[in-house]
């Protein structure tokens, strides 16, 4: 680690954008960033649907995983370089694979003179990360995959494909976002757990911020949601999660697989199915009333996880 400079201002990085060729022959840009100083290892960053490029704070933003990457955190911008990425969406196709998302990375990666590199996946990045070790056998060192696995559950398509009619009936009728903010409420109640929900919400103090009751809570969060997200994006990467399936025992680094016992979209089972097809896997299980969304939230918990994984 002291071989490596320390960045005297740690929120520096540098944009990224190249064009490249999907396999099916068209040509998309891929976006992204890449935080950290020269020389560095580099660990590329992934996230669920409405993760972006910008994983640690900067100047103007709160990065997504914030409590993980950046000065003095578990992934420490100051000694490792971190690669992010905007996830192809609707202008690659209508069904951008999670295949296509690691050919996007490559490019990136190319672009900035990365040979090698690891990384940390959750969510829908978790089956990027798995697609890319298939890929580029001889690029990935090794892989972090949180709450994903080799192909979605059959609940979860279930789930999505209702969301997805939600969104286009609301565009057919000329109002997309409205359709998007039910989605993304419907899509909470999957992420997260009924007793996280029930804790929170049966009886609550008078005076706390759950006082208001579930309802306006997911309206909230539906709203948001809306403001960062167009319905086009949504239904393409909803689509990719569906579609998503690699063969496992093709990928030849070491995985190190973390799933959550509580986690109703990605059951731990076949997040273990997923590690038993992979020649190199390790499976490590935690227990959260977050459910899906532990790598969120579960700070310490991620943080450890991410620290041991780092320093192998």
């Amino acid at each position: 680690m002291s071989a490596v400079s320390v960045l005297s201002r740690p929120d520096t990085y540098q944009d990224l954008s190249v064009d490249f060729r999907l396999s099916s022959g068209q040509t998309a840009t891929a976006t992204g960033r890449l935080t950290g100083p020269a020389g560095a290892p580099v660990t590329i960053v992934l996230g669920g649907i409405s993760a972006g490029v910008c994983v640690q704070d900067d100047a103007t933003h709160k990065g997504w995983w914030r409590q993980q990457v950046g000065p003095n955190k578990a992934l420490d911008t100051r000694f490792n370089r971190v690669l992010s990425f905007e996830f192809l969406d609707d202008q690659a196709r209508s069904l951008p694979t999670t295949t296509d998302q690691a050919d996007a990375l490559l490019a990136l990666a190319d672009r900035a003179g990365i040979e090698t590199f690891s990384i940390v996946g959750s969510s829908y990045g978790g089956m990027i990360a798995l697609a890319l070790a298939v890929l580029a056998p001889k690029r990935v060192k090794s892989a972090l995959v949180i709450s994903a696995a080799h192909k979605p559950s059959a609940m979860a398509q279930a789930w999505r494909s209702i969301q997805r009619e939600t969104v286009e009936l609301a565009l057919r009728s000329g109002d997309g976002a409205a359709g998007l903010d039910l989605a993304r409420r419907l899509a909470m109640t999957t992420y997260r757990t009924p007793g996280e929900l029930e804790g929170r919400f049966f009886e609550p103090e008078a005076t706390s911020r759950d006082a208001a009751g579930i309802v306006p809570y997911l309206r909230s969060r539906g709203h948001k949601f809306i403001e960062q997200v167009r319905p086009e994006r949504f239904l393409a990467l909803s689509r990719s999660l569906d579609a998503h399936d690699v063969s496992a025992r093709k990928i030849e680094c070491k995985v190190t697989y973390l799933a959550v016992a509580e986690d109703q979209l990605v059951p731990i089972e076949q997040i273990a199915e997923a590690a038993s097809r992979t020649p190199d896997s390790k499976l490590t299980v935690i227990s959260s009333r977050y459910g899906h969304d532990a790598f969120l939230k579960e700070n310490e918990l991620i943080s450890e996880a991410l620290s041991q994984f780092i320093e192998t």
